[in-house]
Formats: C-alpha cells, sequence, structure tokens
C-alpha cells in the first residue's frame, strides 16, 4: 500500500490511541485486540477525495474495504 494512503488511514481521529501514527516507514505494531479497534474506527471513516488512485470512489471503498477486512482477520501485525 502506498505510504499516502497508509498515512491518511493514520489520520483518522482515535487511531493515535491505539498505535504510533507519526508518518515515518518504520515498524509499526498492533495486536489483535488493537487491529479490530482500528478496523471499527476504517469502517466508519469516509476517505477524502484524493485518498488512493485519484477520485475513484468506487476504488476508494474496495480498498477501504481491504484494509477494514485484514485489520478484523490479521492476528495483529508489525510492519516493516
Amino acid at each position: 500500500m502506498p505510504n499516502g494512503t497508509w498515512f491518511k488511514v493514520m489520520d483518522i481521529e482515535g487511531m493515535s490511541d491505539l498505535v504510533d501514527t507519526r508518518h515515518f516507514c518504520d515498524t509499526a505494531q498492533a495486536t489483535p485486540a488493537k487491529a479490530k479497534k482500528m478496523a471499527d474506527l476504517v469502517d466508519a471513516w469516509t476517505p477524502p477525495d484524493g485518498w488512493c488512485n485519484g477520485n475513484d470512489r468506487e476504488w476508494h471503498q474496495k480498498m477501504k474495504n481491504y484494509i477494514v477486512e485484514f485489520l478484523r482477520n490479521c492476528n495483529g501485525f508489525t510492519t516493516q
């Protein structure tokens, strides 16, 4: 996922209570419980215009759904 797409997700209100939301490319970690809470935040969020792949609202929804599905089913995660 492009950094700009992920950084917009990190900017969702309440996300900073769950994970480090600084815009950097270092390691980030979330427990299974935090990942599920992140999924809830993303699910309730409306992506801004230009969020990913221009202004294609259908693609915005698909990408949002991919992220929500991942967060709900990932059993926690670590990025590198």
